[in-house]
């Protein structure tokens, strides 16, 4: 093992966070706690602790405490430790990832587990666990401890899961190749060579010819020389994301390659795992053809076994072309060995023929399916590379689920995900030339069309908009629709072709089926669409066969009375009210202010008051304070939301949390904020006392729980369960209460919201988003309690309850919501006050009227139809024009007088505009005297558009966040957060506020090299 004295601490942190999640997944066994407790990095509480946690749980989820123990530690040379005690257990694999100066190339790291992954099935339905564990402790692969493990799950379950216990423990130790190579070894020693053979045909290659490998390193030998890749510029840093594609694709390579040597058992197993993923997408096998299928495989695999025996691999040069076609000729066999349903063809059908269209059909009836479809005849029609497809979603969690679809379903092109977190989106047009189809969110697709990164939409030949009910409004859709409409007005080239998904076009605020036919068609015009849509007509009763109806059920909440909570809530906020009377503000806005406390206008109208408080008032103190005010009356809101479906003790959680925030800034409080803060501490007091009485107890979320545990038993183990609520607030605390109180029953429950932070609510961010998707479609949390983020796309096979806990949305989230119920025999329950059961009928009745206006589009007559779209997209373009020209008038005019960029809250100066600089979709200051002005507290490290985010910056004088400090290339960057900003001419003082970047009326230059000096001073 490499030498590690000569790295100092920090050189071993940085190597320990990179390759963490890897570390994290070897710590299977218990056994480590107590190493880690022998060198003393685990105090004897946290040992117990955690081997608590290894015998309870989940062995990643004790890993990933654990590892967050060690991190908390302050003793000296703590990671030199850490190497040591790792070192001392064994883990030569992680002992190499963070003391070796270079590592393996990641096609060679990823090679044996893809291959594993790949023919896991067949391994599952041959080998038999046991069989195995003497060669592997012999060679070291595994310890006792996890041959106990497989034997005790091949005993008590079965072979298939103890085959795969031992699949995941021979990864945990040794360094890649060496697992792999004893792991060959390990079946050629048993009675499993056709195994190895399958498995790693080249590293057998010498015996086919009738010689020995002298040792396991010639074997390596043979295997490294296979690897015919280039290695990265930098060997000691993660898989890329391009690196584990083009190691995916070298998996495809290889894998069809040895398709040859598939047994005819391995293609059907392998088949019956097609079959099973194929559920979620309501495809069946065409088992018409199954069993010639199965005759002509086996014919190919006889004459291959006949011609590997005769020839002894000696002339296999000689045969290239007809191994190809004939591998070739195998794809296409097992590519047929699904079919589209009748009513999928149906939908297809427009869209195959070259036509844009709005693919309209139910949930869970495969739309993703029938896009798939779309995209393979589209790019199979053309010669290869000369198409490119597009799939968009517009949530970044739905677009890395579809990409995995596109990836798993669609092997045969280059499939490309791009997402914000990197260079990559920046560089959109690099990854065109070398990719059949890219997914990312819209908004990427305008970033780069603004920027000039992509010149014109005739870059692709196909898009795809999945929930294309979004194209309305300013939404992203709708901006590159308008894009779109104005380049086929103004050039001759060819457009790509457009398919929109969707199971809700909607109504809009229309109250008639004039007004709904008119909604429509407006999406159409966006789309560049020409009715009829792609619905079901030709094969309904085939179609009504996929459509999953829930079980709908209603349960009216019980409302307390008397709420003490909510009386001492509402009392503050009178008193808050009554801080901000005297303001010209307020009386300007005093009757507007809604009447229903509880309400989420009320919500809604805290926020405006911010906002026109830090717009319109000129002195920075009465402004300040006016500021703080409603955003405590935002916190109050929330609190009433939370006191309405939960508990008061979650009430008194959630003022904690926001007491906290505001205590760490109390030392630079007003007279106005120290007033306001002591009024939250003493609403938290009274609550505290509150929260022990019985009755003061809110029954409805105990029906929440016990409906959800009855349910959750009754159908099964495999069953999930969403939760929607309305309030960010609300979802964290019902989430932490279920998880809680359902946790004896093994169900673990976790929050799904948006980004982005609204008023005081703080958003969720990318990454925790799709882990928290995973970790329920796998099944390690059993309840998703969500916000409306979660309404739309999330498509999890196994969901079949569903519950709205008093939310209800518009009629397009009355189908998606209770379209989350994916499973047969799904239940759909409503709980709610009179006053949403009573929205829940105009939602029917809109979802009536957008039926009854589909009927009606599809019978319009075809030149009348042409005609009205043709007016549409007229105002449309128009619109969009007018807006354009505006907004360019406006960032042309010179100003006079610089302005001043001053804290929103606090009136605190920051810079001047001439001091800002755009990057991309950044802005940030390059004056050198900015960054004595902000304070600095850590980030939790994430990268966007190539800037490493650590760092966050605060106002110096109120403490409000101001942005971040990100690092590209070796230079920080001081990156402002709009909405957190003012800016104010010098001239009259008149105040300016945005929420867009895209919305400021004067121009902010691109940043020039010249502009770097300018950070340091120079």
């Amino acid at each position: 093992m490499a030498s590690y004295e000569h790295l100092d601490e920090a050189t071993l942190e940085f190597r320990m966070t990179m390759w963490r999640s890897d570390i994290e997944n070897c710590f299977k066994n218990s056994d480590i706690v107590t190493k880690f407790g022998q060198y003393g990095l685990l105090q004897q509480e946290d040992v117990s602790r955690l081997l608590d946690m290894y015998e309870q749980k989940s062995s990643l989820y004790a890993a990933k405490i654990m590892i967050q123990i060690i991190y908390t530690k302050t003793q000296q040379r703590k990671w030199h430790t850490f190497v040591s005690a790792i070192e001392d257990a064994g883990y030569e694999f992680v002992v190499s990832r963070l003391v070796a100066d270079e590592v393996e190339i990641a096609e060679e790291r990823e090679r044996g587990k893809h291959l594993l992954l790949f023919f896991g099935p067949h391994l599952e339905n041959k080998v038999d666990p046991i069989e195995l564990i003497a060669s592997l402790l012999q060679r070291q692969v595994i310890k006792q401890e996890d041959a106990d493990r497989i034997t005790h799950v091949t005993h008590n379950k079965s072979k298939a899961e103890g085959i795969r216990v031992l699949l995941q423990r021979i990864q945990m130790y040794m360094k890649p190749h060496k697992w792999w190579n004893a792991f060959i070894n390990s079946l050629c020693e048993t009675r499993y060579e056709d195994i190895a053979c399958l498995l790693e045909p080249d590293y057998l290659c010498c015996k086919a010819l009738g010689e020995e490998c002298e040792s396991e390193d010639d074997a390596l030998e043979l295997m490294e020389e296979k690897m015919e890749v280039e290695p990265s510029c930098d060997l000691n840093c993660q898989p890329s994301t391009s690196e584990q594609t083009n190691s995916m694709n070298s998996m495809n390579d290889l894998t069809a390659k040895q398709a040859e040597h598939v047994p005819i058992t391995s293609i059907n197993c392998n088949a019956d795992r097609t079959e099973f993923n194929l559920k979620e997408l309501n495809i069946k096998p065409d088992n018409d053809n199954t069993f010639d299928r199965d005759e002509n495989l086996a014919d190919d695999c006889d004459e291959m076994n006949d011609r590997n025996s005769d020839f002894g691999g000696s002339d296999v040069e000689d045969d290239v072309d007809d191994n190809l076609k004939r591998n070739r000729d195998l794809n296409d066999q097992i590519q047929r060995a699904y079919k589209l349903e009748d009513y999928q063809e149906e939908l297809a059908e427009k869209a195959v023929r070259g036509h844009n269209t709005i693919i309209c059909a139910e949930t869970g009836t495969g739309k993703t399916w029938v896009a798939l479809h779309i995209i393979d005849k589209h790019l199979s029609k053309a010669v290869p590379g000369s198409r490119k497809a597009v799939f968009m979603a517009n949530q970044a969690v739905l677009i890395k689920q579809q990409s995995n679809r596109l990836k798993k379903f669609l092997p045969q092109y280059r499939t490309k995900l791009i997402t914000g977190e990197g260079d990559e989106s920046r560089i959109l047009d690099a990854f065109i030339p070398d990719n059949d189809i890219l997914c990312f969110t819209p908004q990427i697709l305008l970033n780069s069309l603004e920027s000039g990164n992509i010149s014109s939409l005739s870059k692709f030949s196909l898009l795809v908009f999945d929930e294309c009910h979004h194209t309305k409004g300013d939404a992203p859709y709708a901006r590159l629709a308008r894009r779109y409409l104005q380049e086929k007005s103004k050039s001759n080239v060819k457009l790509p072709q457009i398919v929109g998904l969707t199971a809700s076009i909607g109504v809009g605020r229309a109250r008639s089926k004039e007004e709904a036919v008119e909604h429509i068609l407006r999406i159409c015009a966006c789309l560049d669409v020409t009715p009829p849509l792609s619905t079901v007509v030709k094969n309904r009763n085939n179609y009504e066969k996929f459509v999953n109806t829930p079980k709908e059920e209603t349960i009216k909440m019980v409302v307390k009375n008397p709420d003490p909570c909510k009386q001492v809530l509402l009392k503050a906020i009178e008193e808050t009210e009554d801080i901000m009377q005297g303001s010209s503000l307020v009386d300007l806005f005093e009757e507007k202010r809604p009447n229903e406390r509880e309400s989420q206008a009320y919500n809604n109208w805290t926020v405006e008051m911010m906002n026109a408080a830090q717009q319109r008032v000129g002195d920075a103190e009465i402004a300040r304070d006016i500021s703080a005010c409603s955003m405590y009356l935002n916190v109050y809101n929330s609190a009433l939301e939370v006191n309405n479906l939960l508990r008061v003790l979650d009430v008194v959680k959630y003022l904690a949390s926001k007491h906290e925030g505001e205590f760490k800034g109390k030392h630079k409080h007003t007279e106005t904020e120290t007033r306001l803060f002591d009024s939250l501490r003493a609403v938290q007091s009274q609550l505290s006392k509150l929260h022990k009485d019985k009755e003061a107890d809110n029954p409805n979320v105990h029906t929440i729980s016990k409906q959800l545990q009855d349910m959750l038993q009754e159908k099964g183990d495999d069953s999930r369960a969403i939760v929607f609520v309305k309030a960010r607030a609300t979802c964290r605390a019902l989430a932490a209460f279920l998880d809680k109180d359902l946790h004896d029953f093994g169900i673990r429950a976790r929050p799904l919201f948006g980004k982005q932070t609204k008023g005081a609510e703080e958003g969720m961010t990318e990454s925790v988003q799709t882990e928290t998707v995973e970790k329920f479609r796998d099944g390690h949390y059993k309840v998703m309690v969500c916000t409306s983020v979660g309404t739309e796309g999330i498509d999890v096979p196994d969901c079949n309850i569903v519950i709205n806990y008093n939310y209800s949305g518009d009629e397009i989230s009355k189908i998606q919501m209770k379209g989350r119920s994916r499973k047969k025999g799904a239940t759909h329950v409503m709980v709610g006050d009179d006053k949403l059961l009573e929205q829940e009928l105009v939602n029917a009745y809109k979802v009536d009227l957008m039926r009854k206006a589909m009927v009606e589009i599809q019978g319009l007559n075809s030149s009348n139809i042409r005609y009205k779209i043709r007016i549409l997209q007229e105002k449309e373009k128009n619109t969009s024009l007018l807006k354009d020209e505006c907004s360019k008038a406006k960032k042309s005019c010179s100003e006079v007088d610089d302005l001043e960029v001053r804290c929103k809250h606090c009136n605190e100066f920051g810079c001047f505009v001439s001091d800002l600089r755009k990057l991309d979709c950044h802005y940030f200051v390059v004056d050198a005297a900015f960054r004595n002005k902000v304070t600095r507290k850590p980030d939790t490290p994430r990268k966007f558009d190539g800037i490493e985010i650590k760092v966050v910056m605060d106002c110096p004088k109120c403490t409000k966040m101001w942005g971040h400090v990100g690092q590209r290339e070796q230079t920080e960057l001081y990156l402002l957060k709009l909405a957190q900003f003012k800016f104010v001419r010098t001239a009259n003082r008149e105040t300016l506020s945005y929420k867009k970047w895209a919305d400021v009326p004067f121009q902010i230059p691109e940043l020039k090299p010249g502009d770097i000096s300018k950070l340091y001073g120079n």
